[in-house]
């Protein structure tokens, strides 16, 4: 995706393009113009930039088949499959993962779970395009951090309760027609399933465009015991566009951030949840970092 991003992250500066500069590497220092959350990505170099703990990419990859075992090979799965189709493919300059959901079914895609070391706080980001016949269907689930409790061996997802300490799953959905949503499994949850949190930008919900490139970051601080003061936030492309700061994730603090979900199927536990065409879609750049990637503090 690198010859696509047309913003350059150098040091703490996140660098708007298109503007007079007055250095030699054409640096702004100005804000991105909002109206462009679906055209300009952020440019992050994953060699150099600070913080950086783990970054995921394709390039060392062969174009063709990408397997479950690859799958779990590269992200150092706990747990992992591919039931839809997937390839590595060349686009935009770089190796991507395409993954592609098969008409007529749902659950079909990626899905896996690793452990992490445990943090307070966490950056997870990566990049995603929809491709131009991706059907959104009713909704499908995305990437995001978790907490998980060594001593319960359920995981904080499936539509189920959470009890006090039980562990919290902050992954992303798209909905009907790309809306995007934070899908939340906490200690105060409202839901049977996850809480929905939709994306916001410009005081409108927000809905993800086909052929566009997302740079989404997530950002995750573990609340002090006793006290509801977890912090979410997600960006996208540099821009804020969800945020909670009064979230409970581990009562006692028994846990932290310790688990990354790697998900993208659609479901829904129902074949009403399937798409109704072929669907494809791109990743790149799974990253965890301890500094945020695409914007600035």
């Amino acid at each position: 995706m690198k010859k696509l991003l047309l913003c350059v992250f150098t040091g703490t500066f996140l660098v708007a393009c298109g503007g007079s500069s007055s250095t030699d590497d054409n640096i702004q220092t100005g804000p991105l113009d909002p109206s462009k959350i679906h055209d300009v990505v952020p440019y992050v170099n994953y060699n150099n930039a600070p913080g950086i703990i783990d970054n995921i990419n394709f390039d060392g990859q062969q174009n063709g088949g990408y397997t479950s075992a690859m799958f779990n090979s590269d992200f150092n799965n706990e747990w992992g499959n591919v039931s839809g189709e997937a390839n590595i493919i060349d686009r935009n300059g770089s190796k991507q993962l395409a993954v592609t959901h098969p008409k007529g079914y749902y659950k079909k895609g990626i899905s896996g779970g690793k452990h992490l070391n445990e943090f307070n706080e966490l950056y997870f980001s990566y990049q995603i395009t929809f491709g131009k016949d991706y059907d959104f269907s009713m909704g499908g689930k995305m990437p995001g951090l978790a907490g998980l409790n060594p001593n319960v061996s359920a995981k904080p997802d499936g539509c189920k309760t959470i009890g006090e300490d039980e562990g919290f799953s902050l992954r992303s959905m798209f909905r009907e027609n790309g809306r995007a949503i934070g899908y939340f499994y906490h200690q105060d949850k409202t839901k049977s399933c996850g809480d929905e949190i939709d994306y916001q930008h410009e005081g409108k919900n927000f809905s993800f465009k086909r052929e566009k490139t997302y740079l989404i970051e997530q950002y995750v601080k573990i609340n002090d015991a006793n006290q509801a003061n977890g912090i979410v936030t997600i960006y996208v492309n540099g821009f804020k566009v969800l945020e909670r700061t009064n979230m409970t994730f581990s009562e006692n603090g028994i846990y932290a951030i310790n688990y990354q979900y790697t998900q993208l199927w659609h479901g829904g536990n129902s074949s009403s949840w399937a798409v109704d065409r072929d669907s494809t879609a791109y990743l790149d750049d799974f990253t965890l970092s301890t500094q945020p990637l695409s914007y600035t503090k």
